[in-house]
């Protein structure tokens, strides 16, 4: 079959490799659809440490089993698939009480498709329990965004907030538009959005935010306050990653609010721990999601909130990943929210 084998930065080959078999407590997925995500492109760009080279990348996919192991059950030929990338050991104290994303091995393990080959490919050996049914409701396209989606889901469940009065999303790439889409389905207020670029900024307000701002605005915090008459939001999700993404979303917090990271942090930042302190303020990380947030996923996006002519910005062949997926999200990110891979 053909595969895209990450060797090293900017080292993408699409090349032949050998059909995956499937072991006890496996299956084979035919892949359809494989979004590019943006951890995928820092790979390309940087590395992919921990991880060594020689893997096949992609963990945003769906597709239909192929073929299953010895031992799994309820699974046949052809049936339509979303894969939930999540590796787990299954024994160790998180894995027991259902939080797979804390797993103790889950830095070694990686994903599918990060440290372990995954979706950018013809077929992709998989653990059973990373299937979940995909819906007549939602199409191979639509599917490969429940990875991203899941992630907002599971922020949200973090939070524990049912219906705040108010919400703003820093950072508007595809995580972030995806988290004022899954603020919108949950029943949040006000929706505000801080983000570059019109067609994200537009699509964020298809989505339902109410309000969309510049990052680079000096009145920034100023203007979230006066949305939320003087006392800032009561859940902020960063999805952008950058110190200045995590500083706006804490400053435009109220007092008692909620900061979730959902956004993937390569630096230390500096905080005002003080004044997080003073103001009773909440950070919470999350990792990912567990099985129930992939599942509310699905069942969000079926809802019919996602704008997907508009979302995915370019579909690709699989021999095309590099200069039309990987390069094209580098040099004109401005154009694109989702590149999405048909491998066959």
């Amino acid at each position: 079959m053909r595969a895209a084998v990450f060797h090293g930065p900017r080292d993408v080959r699409v090349t032949d490799v050998p059909d995956p078999r499937a072991g006890a407590g496996e299956a084979i997925v035919k892949v359809s659809v494989a979004g590019i995500c943006g951890s995928d492109v820092n790979r390309f760009r940087y590395g992919s440490h921990p991880w060594p080279p020689g893997f096949i990348m992609g963990h945003e996919f769906t597709g239909e089993v192929a073929d299953v192991g010895p031992g799994v059950t309820g699974w046949a030929a052809g049936a339509p698939v979303i894969v939930e990338p999540t590796l787990m050991c299954g024994v160790c104290f998180y894995c027991r009480a259902g939080d797979p994303n804390r797993c103790v091995e889950f830095v070694r393990r990686g994903l599918t498709g990060s440290g372990t080959d995954g979706g950018f490919a013809e077929y992709v050996r998989a653990p059973a329990y990373q299937l979940h049914a995909r819906p007549a409701v939602l199409s191979a396209e639509l599917a490969a965004l429940v990875e991203p989606a899941a992630v907002s889901a599971h922020g949200w469940r973090l939070a524990g907030l049912a219906r705040p009065d108010s919400v703003v999303v820093v950072g508007l790439g595809n995580i972030g538009l995806l988290a004022v889409a899954v603020a919108r389905a949950k029943g949040a207020g006000d929706i505000i959005a801080v983000g570059k670029y019109p067609p994200r900024q537009e699509l964020a307000r298809v989505y339902g935010a109410a309000v969309v701002l510049e990052p680079d605005d000096p009145r920034l915090v100023a203007r979230i306050q006066e949305r939320t008459g003087g006392l800032g939001a009561a859940l902020v999700f960063e999805a952008a990653g950058t110190a200045t993404s995590l500083l706006t979303a804490v400053d435009a917090t109220r007092k008692g609010g909620k900061v979730v990271l959902l956004g993937v942090h390569h630096e230390a930042v500096a905080l005002d721990w003080r004044r997080v302190l003073m103001n009773e303020q909440h950070i919470i990380g999350s990792i990912i999601y567990r099985r129930d947030d992939f599942a509310e996923a699905i069942e969000i996006l079926g809802a019919g909130l996602i704008d997907l002519h508009r979302h995915v910005t370019a579909t690709i062949p699989l021999a095309d990943i590099v200069p039309r997926g990987f390069v094209d999200l580098i040099d004109r990110r401005a154009e694109h929210v989702k590149i999405q891979v048909h491998p066959a």
